[in-house]
């Protein structure tokens, strides 16, 4: 029989005293430990918000003109890298651009020939300042032309020189995935309206529906969690109006910390820390278990553990909000072996 360790590994002078434990003494009975976070103000929820890209680290495409739709390579839902084909479309517009292209270019070359020449006789002497000005402002107001047409392609995502005739091959400009496209050939592009989105599947943002009487409790700013109670985010705008058809009004929050689980489409319950409430700390469920009546956890020392009573706020599915009172953030909370160290406590063996 395996000799108890009790006694050669701890120390425990009275009920909710420290527990001294080395290393190597936790890792031998099997503790682990995770690290606590603190939350601002009361949770509310759950409340339901729908998933979607976010604008920021999105690239969209868009024409000035009616364009059409003639192959499809990539589809709604794919990733691209940059530079890769997506689509072939017609174009008069992107075809007229580029005859334009040409021919300012073409003049710019000659403008910057004349600059460059009248620079010369002017340190010569020959002419004066303001004459050598006027080509160094034509070749300016040329580079400006030039760079105008140019952004006509890059706003469409289009190369600068056909593929034939009028047809343009539109290339991702980022890498990412296509979160808007064209469904099929032949389909009509809309001048100014975003034809084609490329999204960063990792910025996601959740349009979460409040009730009109909680709207004046959530701030801009205000941390979001998951129904798990972690932290993922905070609210980045609020609707000033409830929209009639469904009773609610709209907080958009934006989600630095988004699940692995969650996709663009699809629907999740979140809380919303409401800044009229304290500050608490989020303590993993598995890290909180009952002693002597009380709900307490054990807390990470340099010499071991420490029991600390708790008082549970709130409840969330895996995790529960407490009392701040002897924690801090930061803290490292016991969530295996609490029940050797519960034993401990009690002063009893481990075999």
């Amino acid at each position: 029989m395996i000799k108890s360790i009790l006694l050669g590994m701890v120390m425990v002078s009275m009920a909710m005293a420290n527990i001294t434990l080395s290393q190597a003494q936790s890792k031998k009975i099997g503790i682990t430990t995770t690290t606590v976070h603190r939350v601002q103000g009361e949770a509310m929820g759950p409340f339901i918000g729908s998933l979607d890209y976010s604008d920021q680290g999105s690239g969209k495409y868009l024409l000035s003109s009616e364009a059409t739709v003639v192959e499809l390579i990539k589809q709604t839902g794919d990733r691209v890298t940059k530079g890769e084909p997506i689509c072939t479309i017609a174009s008069s517009e992107l075809l007229s651009s580029r005859y334009a292209w040409i021919e300012v270019n073409n003049q710019l070359k000659i403008a910057q020939a004349y600059a460059k020449k009248d620079q010369k006789l002017y340190h010569e002497g020959v002419i004066s300042e303001r004459e050598s000005q006027k080509s160094s402002l034509e070749v300016m107001s040329l580079q400006t032309k030039r760079a105008e047409i140019t952004n006509r392609f890059r706003f469409a995502g289009a190369d600068q020189e056909p593929k034939g005739g009028m047809l343009f091959t539109i290339r991702a400009t980022r890498s990412g995935i296509i979160a808007h496209a064209p469904m099929k050939a032949g389909e009509k592009i809309t001048p100014f309206t975003p034809y084609l989105t490329i999204a960063n599947p990792a910025a996601l943002s959740a349009y979460i529906k409040i009730p009109p009487k909680l709207i004046r409790f959530i701030t801009k700013g205000a941390p979001v969690m998951d129904k798990g109670g972690e932290h993922i985010g905070s609210v980045s705008a609020i609707s000033s109006s409830v929209d009639r058809m469904n009773n609610s009004a709209l907080a958009i929050a934006t989600l630095t910390k988004p699940k692995e689980s969650y996709r663009a489409g699809t629907s999740s319950e979140f809380f919303i820390a409401s800044p009229s409430g304290a500050s608490w700390i989020l303590l993993p469920r598995v890290s909180v278990t009952k002693y002597q009546g009380k709900d307490i956890c054990f807390v990470k020392t340099a010499t071991g553990f420490a029991p600390r009573t708790i008082k549970i706020q709130q409840l969330f599915q895996t995790s529960v909000a407490v009392e701040p009172s002897g924690l801090h953030e930061g803290d490292k909370v016991v969530i295996d072996g609490l029940m050797n160290l519960k034993g401990m406590l009690s002063g009893m063996g481990f075999e």
